[in-house]
């Protein structure tokens, strides 16, 4: 089974307004591997699952004041992501946009 990989061009919506980012996913099979830049700051997915369209991972999060851990959960279209990102803080709605065009 060959690996898929996507980048996605993020928008998350938070209490201090829009935020920019980037996932960088690789499916292989029922699994999802990869890394998440936000804040300006990268770290990798640790754990995440697939099933048909809908995907869920977790992770830490980077800050300016430590780590945040978070779990995601959403669903991929063609060239589009939706998703929710949980963490102690609350729950973002993130956007993305698929950068390379073709299907997922």
């Amino acid at each position: 089974m060959k690996n898929q990989n996507h980048t996605y061009a993020l928008e998350m919506e938070t209490p201090l307004g829009k935020r920019r980012g980037v996932l960088n996913l690789v499916l292989l099979g029922d699994s999802v591997s990869g890394e998440l830049t936000l804040f300006t700051r990268t770290t990798p997915i640790l754990e995440g699952h697939r099933i048909g369209d809908s995907l869920a991972f977790q992770g830490e999060m980077r800050t300016l004041v430590g780590t945040l851990p978070y779990q995601a959960s959403g669903a991929l279209s063609e060239d589009t992501l939706e998703m929710e990102i949980c963490t102690a803080r609350g729950h973002y709605a993130v956007r993305g946009i698929r950068r390379e065009k073709g299907g997922a």
